[in-house]
């Protein structure tokens, strides 16, 4: 196989998981945006994609309590993947303008009630090699929250199917951002729920 071979790295050995808090993250973030403007390359000129830039949405979630984010990591370091989130607040707008408008009770949160799950990515060498679902169960079984929600574009029906695999369920739609397309909320129970 030649050197350039982009399918080369998922036929060596398999990628290290590596887990880093917001702290870890802040000090290189410029490697994790390269690595979602790489996956994403072409899409970058969805508002979606860029609207806040992703190395801007990355510190902001770094700094927030409970945020934690998994990483794929080839034996010479490059990225294969990573997974993050963090504990939403009490006063989280993660809800705000979901339809339909769902109880009050299922959109309160109090410390501890649910993680939001904000990027999975895959760098294209390695999809098809469960690295996804490898990163998807390590990140949920580091977390103590009750639930894990996530937001999933319309119109991707693949991912809303494997995510319903893992016991999540629609709730309702909603844009993330100004400008962004509408996205399927989607929930699931974790411990002591």
């Amino acid at each position: 196989m030649p050197a350039n071979d982009p399918t080369a790295a998922a036929t060596t050995a398999a990628p290290r998981l590596r887990h880093l808090d917001g702290a870890a993250v802040a000090e290189d973030p410029a490697r994790w945006a390269k690595a979602y403007e790489e996956v994403y390359a072409e899409a970058l000129h969805l508002p979606d994609h860029n609207d806040p830039p992703i190395a801007e949405r990355l510190l902001r979630h770094a700094g927030r309590p409970g945020f934690a984010l998994v990483a794929a990591e080839e034996p010479d370091g490059r990225v294969a993947g990573y997974f993050y989130g963090y504990t939403l607040p009490g006063d989280t707008l993660w809800w705000e303008g979901l339809t339909p408008r769902p109880d009050p009770e299922f959109t309160r949160e109090y410390p501890g009630r649910t993680v939001g799950l904000c990027e999975l990515l895959v760098a294209p060498a390695w999809r098809r090699t469960r690295v996804a679902v490898t990163l998807l169960e390590s990140f949920l079984a580091s977390r103590t929250e009750e639930r894990a929600a996530a937001l999933i574009a319309e119109g991707n029906d693949v991912v809303l199917d494997r995510y319903a695999r893992f016991g999540f369920r629609p709730v309702g739609q909603l844009a993330p951002y100004p400008g962004w397309r509408p996205h399927t909320m989607i929930v699931r129970p974790l411990r002591g729920a």
